[in-house]
């Protein structure tokens, strides 16, 4: 079966995969972590030894080897506009805050309406009802 994860873009590694999310609310587009899976998201965020972490890196979204969208992982605090796809907030991902959020783009999703297709890709939304993961 296909397994949904989220790559850095520049370097292909997996940043987060299904293991790692306990639901996926469907309305809001919001990835619930485990307690392990934000565990590991504020890990790597650290590891990444630079005060932005993942702050602005960009990322691709896959089913299986088939891409889904691409965009970048941003903060609810920023000041600077992004018309892409944004997954917030990373900085403050931590099992007290287990959850991002896609979003069309940022502050608003009117910047980019169309991005809201990619999101609402429908092979997403049966594949984690297929799992069992969708809220």
């Amino acid at each position: 079966m296909n397994k949904f994860a989220v790559y850095h873009l520049d370097s292909n590694q997996m940043i987060f995969s299904e293991d790692d999310i306990s639901a996926y609310q469907v309305a809001s587009h919001t990835f619930i972590f485990t307690p392990a899976g934000a565990e590991k998201m504020k890990a790597y965020q650290a590891s990444l030894q630079i005060d932005a972490g993942l702050y602005q890196k960009p990322f691709v979204a896959r089913l299986g080897q088939e891409e889904m969208y691409r965009g970048k992982f941003w903060t609810n605090l920023s000041s600077l506009s992004e018309s892409g796809i944004v997954l917030t907030d990373i900085t403050l991902i931590s099992p007290d805050h287990p959850t991002l959020t896609v979003a069309g783009s940022y502050p608003s999703e009117a910047i980019s309406p169309d991005n809201r297709q990619k999101i609402n890709n429908p092979k997403i939304l049966e594949h984690f009802n297929n799992i069992g993961k969708s809220k």
